[in-house]
């Protein structure tokens, strides 16, 4: 069995690599080699290679996102993909860790004091000086996968209200709430949680029209920057309708050629009420190791029964 490694390889994902002796391992290096591969890891393929690779029979995505890969060719191939979700606490952590330095104003009042500019009781009591506190308020995550089901458990000691969407009614644990309709979930809000995957069907799925129910309401998102149009964002800030924005996901991302570059396209940097983040929700140790944990889990079953434990449905590609 032949695999291709087409992502960093630290040296713990080196030292579990190891132990699959039956593997003879390949990477980017030997890209030339790719014909020959059976398994490939990684998550940008173009089709060109999908195609190049005759023998591949499965792809194996050390993250969550399947957004960046050639999903008709794979279909007409048949080939396999599954994708890791072992770092999924991670990044419902930094969902959280957002929305209350957007809410409890952190950002902006810790740029203020670094100017000697003071807010609340010490310069008088001016309302205009409260944060927005997480208690007891009525919540919509938008998208119960991994991610979301882990907002929502991490909610439970705000003792919030918890409203979940997805496309299929079913009761989940931590959720007093799911609709299968999105205004429904948002209208019914005050905080909103965006931890949907880009497909085709979620591409802008908040648009102008979703927006403009959230006046008044706050906005997180660790899902993908795509999934909210980013015109109608930057609109309903400079209206001042929405009440704050959070992001660690982008619409520009840096390369090779081009290592420093804005995230957006509009210049959401300049409303108080907005906190960006690099996209960095599963960068931590745990999270890092967690979903290369999951990746060689899935590399297991693979290898014993011939499907991986998490497998991607290519019509939904999640």
């Amino acid at each position: 069995m032949k695999a291709m490694v087409l992502t960093k390889i630290t040296e713990y994902f080196r030292k579990k690599m190891e132990d699959y002796k039956e593997i003879e391992w390949f990477t980017s290096k030997d890209i030339a080699r790719l014909e020959e591969m059976d398994i490939v890891i990684g998550g940008f393929l173009t089709e060109e290679q999908v195609l190049k690779a005759k023998n591949l029979k499965v792809i194996f995505i050390p993250w969550t996102g399947t957004d960046k890969l050639p999903w008709k060719v794979i279909k007409e191939r048949g080939i396999i993909v599954s994708n890791s979700h072992g770092n999924g606490k991670m990044v419902a952590e930094r969902a959280i860790a957002l929305s209350l330095a957007l809410m409890g104003r952190v950002v902006e009042y810790h740029n203020d004091l670094k100017e000697g500019i003071w807010h609340g009781f010490a310069v008088g009591f001016k309302e205009d000086d409260y944060w927005f506190s997480l208690q007891k308020k009525k919540v919509a995550i938008l998208g119960t996968g991994v991610i979301g089901r882990h907002i929502a458990k991490l909610l439970k000691g705000f003792d919030c209200y918890i409203i979940g969407f997805k496309n299929k009614l079913e009761e989940i644990e931590g959720f007093h709430k799911i609709t299968n309709n999105l205004k429904e979930a948002i209208e019914n809000s005050q905080v909103v949680y965006l931890a949907l995957p880009l497909t085709s069907k979620t591409r802008n799925i908040i648009d102008g029209e979703v927006l403009s129910c959230m006046e008044g309401k706050y906005l997180i998102n660790v899902g993908r920057g795509e999934l909210i149009d980013e015109k109608a964002l930057y609109s309903i800030l400079k209206d001042k309708k929405l009440k704050g924005f959070a992001s660690d996901v982008w619409y520009n991302y840096p390369s090779k050629e081009r290592e420093i570059i804005l995230p957006y396209n509009y210049p959401i940097n300049m409303f108080k009420n907005v906190v960006i983040s690099p996209h960095v929700g599963g960068y931590t140790v745990e999270g890092q190791n967690g979903r290369i944990d999951e990746l060689f889990k899935n590399i297991n079953a693979f290898l014993k029964d011939g499907m991986p434990l998490t497998v991607v449905d290519p019509d939904l590609m999640y």
